[in-house]
């Protein structure tokens, strides 16, 4: 794979990364690519663009993610933040792992998504893309009913604190720490993890990657609002009556890395796994 035009794009909250962007930046215009460097994504669509280099943390990749995407543009990630688990490499080493992009000697993942779509009882409805994953809570720390429906079929409901829906790339996120399993990125499927259920019969699902899930909430209260997290970034107010519909997405996240940076070796250095 030959690149052209890239981006550099960095978390503007970070104000320590502005130097290094600086950096990665002329770095590779003396490898013969035209570059610029975008605080905002939005950017993106301003100029031609082959290459999308995210630094920051994982926040910032979910969202390089859902906005290259939808523009086939592939993403290079440096951590330049705390665990890093999406990145391709470590800010110390970048030039060798980029280095390696530019070769072509690395990589290229296609990282499945979600669409959630959110359906209001008027018949009004949005669409959003999640990387990693999308969780239905209550706006007021209290248990709610969620009913549930796969592929228009209606399933056991849920009662708890909510429910994630996950990528199998978000499954080493929230739904991990909620008691969801490990899943390899590129295994096509739906992962649906109860959060807090209040019976010992509810256990993480997973579902066909083209599979439609059906999420609504109820409430015994009048006042009981739900809340629909996408990545953790976009929060959204569900008016009663509303749903989610969540299926997969239109489009995959692209990540180039390293060869020897595979998922499992990750999984170890990052979260321990295998470790005794």
């Amino acid at each position: 794979m030959k690149f052209h035009c890239a981006a550099v794009f960095y978390n503007t909250r970070k104000t320590a990364v502005a130097p290094l962007a600086q950096v990665v930046r002329d770095y590779l215009a003396k490898n013969g690519l035209t570059v610029r460097v975008i605080t905002s994504l939005d950017e993106l669509a301003n100029a031609p663009t082959d290459l999308l280099v995210s630094m920051g943390g994982d926040g910032t990749m979910l969202c390089c993610a859902r906005a290259a995407a939808p523009l086939n543009i592939p993403i290079f990630g440096i951590n330049c933040g705390t665990l890093g688990f999406l990145a391709s490499c470590e800010k110390n080493d970048f030039k060798t792992s980029l280095q390696q992009v530019l070769d072509g000697n690395c990589a290229l993942n296609e990282r499945f998504m979600l669409q959630v779509r959110l359906l209001t009882a008027d018949g009004k409805t949005q669409d959003f893309l999640a990387f990693n994953d999308c969780v239905l809570r209550a706006a007021e720390p209290r248990s709610f009913l969620t009913e549930a429906a796969f592929n228009g079929t209606a399933i056991p409901s849920y009662f708890g604190d909510g429910v994630i829906v996950s990528t199998p790339t978000g499954s080493t996120a929230y739904s991990l720490a909620a008691g969801g399993p490990i899943i390899e990125p590129e295994v096509d499927v739906l992962l649906v993890t109860p959060i807090c259920p209040h019976t010992l019969n509810q256990r993480p699902l997973i579902l066909p990657g083209n599979a439609t899930l059906t999420l609504t909430p109820t409430f015994k209260q009048e006042t009981g609002r739900a809340l629909a997290s996408i990545d953790g970034q976009i929060n959204l107010s569900l008016p009663p009556g509303a749903k989610l519909e969540i299926t997969r997405g239109p489009v995959r996240a692209k990540l180039l890395c390293p060869k020897e940076r595979g998922f499992f070796s990750i999984l170890n250095r990052k979260l321990n796994w295998g470790n005794r």
